[in-house]
C-alpha cells in the first residue's frame, strides 16, 4: 500500500476510535507485601483520578486517567507524524483500552475497596496494616 494511503486508511481507523490509550497511564508496580507498600499505592488512589488494578497475570499497576496534552478534541493526535515510540506500539485496528479492560482481575478505585481486598485476599497483611489504617483514619474510609 504506498504511503499516502496507508496514512489515509490510518486517519479513518483513528477517526472512529476513542483514542483511549491516549487519555490514561499505567504504571505496574511492585505486588505489595508490606504495609508500606499498601500504602503507597493507597497514596495514589488518595490523589484522584488514578486508580489500581490487578490483572489476570497477577500483575498490579496504577492507572492514571489524564488525557495526553497533543490529543485534539475529536481524538487525533496533533503530533502522529513525529509521535513518540511507545504511541506507535499502539494499534489504529484495534483498541487497546477493551484488551486492558478484559485482563483485569480486580480494580480499587478506592481505599476501601484495595482494603477490602486485602482483608479477605491476605489476612496476615491485613493485620499488620491495621495500624497504618488506623493512624490514617478516616483518610481510608
Amino acid at each position: 500500500m504506498p504511503k499516502k494511503a496507508k496514512k489515509t486508511a490510518m486517519a479513518q481507523e483513528c477517526s472512529i476510535c476513542a483514542a483511549r490509550c491516549c487519555k490514561y497511564l499505567n504504571i505496574v508496580v511492585e505486588n505489595p507485601r508490606t504495609p508500606e507498600e499498601v500504602e503507597y499505592l493507597l497514596w495514589h488512589i488518595f490523589h484522584g483520578a488514578s486508580e489500581v488494578y490487578l490483572d489476570e497475570d497477577g500483575d498490579w499497576s496504577v492507572v492514571f486517567h489524564n488525557e495526553c496534552y497533543h490529543l485534539t478534541q475529536d481524538n487525533r493526535c496533533m503530533i502522529y507524524e513525529r509521535r513518540p515510540a511507545i504511541c506507535r506500539q499502539f494499534s489504529s485496528t484495534g483498541c487497546h483500552g477493551d484488551v486492558f479492560e478484559e485482563s483485569i482481575r480486580e480494580h480499587f478505585k478506592t481505599a476501601a475497596d484495595l482494603i477490602g481486598y486485602i482483608k479477605k485476599k491476605r489476612p496476615a497483611l491485613f493485620k499488620r496494616l491495621n495500624s497504618h489504617i488506623r493512624r490514617m483514619a478516616p483518610a481510608v474510609r
